[in-house]
């Protein structure tokens, strides 16, 4: 825990230092901080499916890749309708949109942290790339069972947030 300390105070140091001084060039500037994590995000995504799917001593036949899809699927869904069932329960205090912000916000993850630690957990190993199959479908996944399910809850969202409104007294 003491190396930790050594680790991370001077570099909050640093950070508190370095904020002070260029806060208002970065403030005008407006560096595309966006545009530049965006590349980096595509970059881990696209080395990890090279990495992976190159590998000549990865044996993925197609039965086995659909499969882990259908789990995958089965899961993520799986995952949504539970968060689902609980934000809307009576006493759960959440309001259709926070029902929404949970349901999305719970069960989607990303490859920018999956991967990093896939690489230190199982470094040296020499099925890495078969490990990191799953991770490489459940993002996907996730991104288009999002946009298939948005029109659906969008309507659930506004249909539910005008029963509040009228169910609400008015002072």
């Amino acid at each position: 825990m003491a190396r930790q300390g050594i680790v991370v105070t001077p570099l909050l140091l640093l950070l508190f230092i370095v904020r002070r001084y260029i806060k208002d060039w970065l403030e005008r500037k407006q560096p595309p901080f966006g545009a530049v994590s965006s590349s980096v995000l595509l970059m881990i995504i696209y080395t990890t499916f090279c990495d992976t799917f190159s590998n000549p001593s990865i044996d993925l036949d197609k039965f086995s890749l659909l499969l882990v899809l259908f789990i995958i699927c089965s899961i993520q869904l799986s995952f949504m309708l539970l968060t689902f069932i609980y934000s809307t329960r009576n006493n759960s205090g959440f309001t259709p949109a926070d029902t929404v912000a949970v349901m999305f916000c719970s069960t989607h993850k990303s490859l920018t942290l999956g991967i990093p630690m896939l690489k230190i957990v199982f470094a040296g190993h020499e099925y890495l790339s078969l490990i990191s199959v799953p991770l490489l479908i459940y993002h996907p996944v996730q991104i288009l069972l999002g946009s298939v399910l948005v029109p659906t809850i969008k309507s659930w969202m506004v249909s539910r947030q005008k029963g509040v409104k009228l169910m609400r007294p008015t002072v």
